[in-house]
């Protein structure tokens, strides 16, 4: 049986929200994770950021990608024909 609980390092222990179900004098495996905060929003990229990127636009001058999805069904037919060993 596993359990997953978060909890807070204070001092020397670590805290938890609620009381285990374990009983008193069970041994544990620890296995410590800190917990990764997600970025502020001020840090994510805004759409004007995101289309700064050297890649954003990267195709947009091939004219076999004017269709997009005309392209990606034409490339998954091929590996379809790959694996049923169609020609």
């Amino acid at each position: 049986m596993a359990i997953v609980e978060r909890g807070v390092v204070q001092g020397p222990n670590i805290v938890f929200p609620r009381t285990l179900s374990l009983p008193e004098g069970t041994e544990v495996i620890v296995h410590i994770e800190p917990v990764i905060s997600a970025p502020s929003k001020e840090a994510r990229f805004d759409e004007a950021d995101f289309m700064q990127q050297p890649c954003f636009g990267m195709w947009r001058d091939r004219p076999d990608m004017d269709d997009a999805v005309a392209w990606v069904r034409k490339d998954r037919d091929s590996w379809n024909h790959r694996l049923t060993g169609g020609v």
